[in-house]
């Protein structure tokens, strides 16, 4: 039986995804996703997403991602317009958006796609059943 210890972790503060080249990763969320910069050092750079903040780490081994790796999933209100403009900025989206989950009288509809080292991004919206 778990032992309590008091410990409770709630609010994320940061999330940290690694890149080999911290300046074209800038680019890419900077400029084609609109995130603004809060830090800009040589191999860290930290994005504001709101109440948790994106951090971009310099290394020269990332590793090839795999469906063990995490997915940073941003909501959206418009899956389908979200995923036109990202289009527009010369985004691949690895499908089109699709659905992935149901809630009461919502479902939820995702578009995914991946940054320059590949990891693995989404748009999300919960939108009313049709």
């Amino acid at each position: 039986m778990p032992t309590s210890t008091g410990l409770k972790l709630s609010n994320m503060s940061y999330v940290i995804i690694y890149v080999t080249d911290t300046e074209k990763a800038l680019s890419f969320y900077r400029d084609k996703l609109g995130m603004s910069v809060k830090v800009n050092h040589p191999g860290w750079v930290e994005l504001d997403t709101g109440a948790t903040t994106l951090a971009l780490h310099g290394t020269d081994k990332v590793s090839e991602p795999t469906d063990r790796h995490a997915c940073l999933v941003f909501n959206v209100d418009d899956v389908d317009a979200a995923a036109r403009e990202l289009k527009e900025r010369g985004i691949t989206l690895k499908e089109e958006p699709r659905q992935v989950c149901e809630e009461g009288d919502h479902v939820g509809m995702s578009a995914d796609f991946t940054d320059p080292d590949g990891n693995l991004l989404s748009v999300f919206a919960l939108v009313p059943k049709k």
